[in-house]
């Protein structure tokens, strides 16, 4: 099983997305939305909301000194094997290595975090943020669960079968790719046994209406995948309330904010007035925090005056 320090998790809405095409619909959104070269994932599906574990495939087989372990079967995510669903809630659970943090929304884990321990106030708040949820007053006790037999997700009802996704592209040059090999060994055998011009070209014929509904589904594919890219540039990396919590924690002491600006949803644009301010600390933490890259700060106008430029990373990947 996979521990939550070497996963990234999401979720999708899948409301628009009739049910026969969810696991393209979910195979093209994970292959857009991993932060790995070699990406594993795990799709379970509640309701119309797919929740999206994924992982490297390399990294998960190498430990903590460096040594490749032998490859498993199969790999699935640990937290699917500790506790149970909620309909809604917060939680924290002892994971093998480290603690998970889950938010449960209508049933679906709408959010979850690693910790490599206990986290700290502050932190499971920035979490609870993260997820739409108001601070809250104390750390939460972390639960203790054994490690199930079965998995608490739909898993458990398909007999811990296959399921790893695959790209839905790959399949589609598979399925063509078949279809041609197939075409072409019975064109052979009309060739041998019929030597007639006539009989080939009808044969010919013939293989090219059973192709038509190949290519017909290959051309709605492509359009499908078309669709879901356009809603998926359109999502903003992260919201603005996560962000102004972001850069209070980044930004220790006394500071007055005198300007915010996104000219697009993946930039930001502060402008800050605070005494004795140090353009480098203020790159180091931003860069370190994972949520930002590309940062630049200078001192503008007056010398109490920070302009802090940075590109704002998706913050659902953030280890």
């Amino acid at each position: 099983m996979l521990t939550r320090g070497f996963c990234a998790y999401t979720t999708l809405d899948g409301s628009a997305v009739p049910p026969r095409k969810r696991r393209g619909f979910a195979d093209m959104a994970v292959a857009r939305w991993s932060p790995f070269a070699d990406t594993r994932s795990h799709v379970e599906w509640s309701g119309d909301v797919a929740m999206v574990w994924a992982w490297s495939n390399e990294g998960v087989l190498v430990d903590a000194g460096g040594v490749r372990l032998p490859a498993p079967q199969r790999i699935f995510p640990e937290t699917l094997f500790r506790g149970q669903p909620q309909a809604n809630g917060q939680e924290l659970l002892a994971m093998a290595e480290g603690i998970e943090g889950r938010v449960w929304r209508d049933g679906v884990l709408a959010a979850s975090h690693w910790w490599p321990e206990p986290p700290r106030l502050t932190d499971w708040n920035d979490f609870r943020r993260g997820a739409g949820l108001p601070p809250a007053a104390m750390v939460p006790d972390v639960l203790v669960y054994p490690v199930s037999a079965r998995a608490w997700g739909a898993l458990a009802g398909r007999g811990m079968g296959e399921l790893v996704t695959q790209q839905r592209v790959l399949l589609g040059a598979l399925a063509v790719g078949l279809a041609a090999a197939v075409l072409t060994a019975q064109l052979v055998g009309a060739l041998a046994l019929k030597l007639s011009i006539r009989d080939i070209q009808s044969d010919i014929a013939a293989r090219e209406q059973v192709l038509a509904p190949i290519i017909k589904a290959r051309g709605a594919a492509q359009a499908d995948a078309n669709a879901v890219d356009a809603l998926l540039r359109m999502r903003p990396p992260a919201g603005q309330t996560g962000l102004l919590a972001a850069m209070t924690r980044l930004i220790p002491g006394r500071w007055q904010l005198l300007k915010w600006d996104m000219p697009d949803p993946g930039h930001l644009q502060v402008t800050l007035k605070m005494a004795a301010a140090d353009p480098r600390q203020i790159v180091e933490s931003w860069e370190k925090s994972g949520q930002f890259s590309d940062v630049t700060a200078e001192i503008v106008r007056q010398p109490d005056e920070v302009l802090v430029k940075a590109l704002v990373l998706r913050a659902e990947v953030r280890p």
